[in-house]
């Protein structure tokens, strides 16, 4: 069957309803300025699906460092991928004070966070590994998970009994295969707001050999200095 004609005839539970969901439930428009109040369809609405946790978007000192930085560069360095001819002594500066916020060796700097996750765990894990993955992980957690080639188990959200059972399953695999173990699960949880259990994962460590990978960007900077997430994140980094 012709791909073209498969699509038009079966085009899945949004598509079917393309007349009236483009514009609301897909592609959906909102307008003025970024805040958390915006427009849609022409009506004042509260603002839930934006990426500015921190407010920052139209902070006055941010919008002038944008409007310097346009003047002076242009709209349009630097020019092309960064890994083959796009980067620049900026981009090495804002890692280099990234790392000094976050009191790291070094930073990498991304274009942005889901890219991120899922190449991360694609470079960290061969087939020999395994990774082990809370339930309720975000969505760029769990395509990654989907580009590993080796075993995954998932336990249920924040349940530390069921994730000490998985890292028991993932040893015995891993003791055949010589791979290793990557645990994966959130600062912060961005669908739910809930905390992930970091001091109980990492007490894990005493017991079980593994490397833990924490997605902490909906936490990163909003629950205060230090926050109640960030010492567990420190304490499993020096790890």
């Amino acid at each position: 069957m012709d791909i073209f004609d498969r699509v038009s005839a079966n085009r899945g539970p949004l598509g079917s309803h393309s007349h009236y969901a483009h514009g609301y439930f897909t592609f959906p428009k909102l307008e003025g300025e970024i805040n958390p109040r915006m427009l849609f369809r022409g009506k004042e609405v509260l603002t839930w699906s934006l990426n500015n946790y921190l407010g920052l978007a139209n902070h006055p000192e941010v919008r002038q460092a944008d409007a310097d930085g346009a003047a002076h560069y242009g709209m349009a360095y630097p020019m092309g991928a960064r890994i083959m001819s796009g980067n620049s002594t900026l981009h090495e500066q804002l890692e280099n004070e990234l790392a000094d916020f976050v009191h790291k060796p070094a930073a990498l700097l991304l274009n942005f966070g889901y890219q991120g996750v899922v190449s991360i765990i694609d470079a960290l894990v061969s087939r020999h590994d395994a990774i082990v993955y809370d339930a309720e992980s975000h969505a760029c957690i769990i395509d990654g998970v989907r580009l590993h080639q080796g075993k995954r188990f998932v336990f249920p959200h924040n349940d530390i009994e069921s994730l000490e059972k998985q890292l028991e399953r993932a040893k015995r695999l891993t003791d055949e295969t010589g791979g290793g173990i990557l645990v994966i699960t959130e600062g912060m949880f961005g669908m739910s707001g809930n905390l992930g259990k970091l001091r109980e994962i990492v007490k894990l460590k005493e017991k079980y050999s593994f490397r833990l990978f924490v997605d902490d960007a909906h936490g990163f900077g909003t629950l205060g200095p230090p926050g109640p997430a960030q010492p567990s994140i420190w304490a499993l980094r020096r790890a």
